[in-house]
């Protein structure tokens, strides 16, 4: 199994489908998003599943998907 550049999750999108759910998952970098199954249950450890090993969909298309949920990632630049 080979995988996808490493990335982080910038949004995704959850449908139930036949047999469970189905993950389409925006990365915050990158020209696809990707499509996969929810193997785990936890929701966080899925998306980062599906981003490593998902299958690549169009970025078009999966911007265009109603957002579950967002992610927020902030630079923590801490002075010591």
């Amino acid at each position: 199994m080979s995988a996808n550049n490493p990335n982080k999750p910038k949004q995704v999108s959850w449908f139930n489908g036949c047999g469970g759910r189905i993950g389409v998952v925006v990365g915050q970098s990158g020209e696809h998003a990707y499509i996969g199954a929810a193997l785990r249950h936890d929701e966080d450890a899925d998306v980062e599943h599906i981003l490593a090993y998902g299958a690549k969909f169009p970025l078009a298309s999966a911007l265009l998907l109603p957002v579950s949920k967002s992610y927020v990632y902030e630079n923590a630049l801490e002075e010591v």
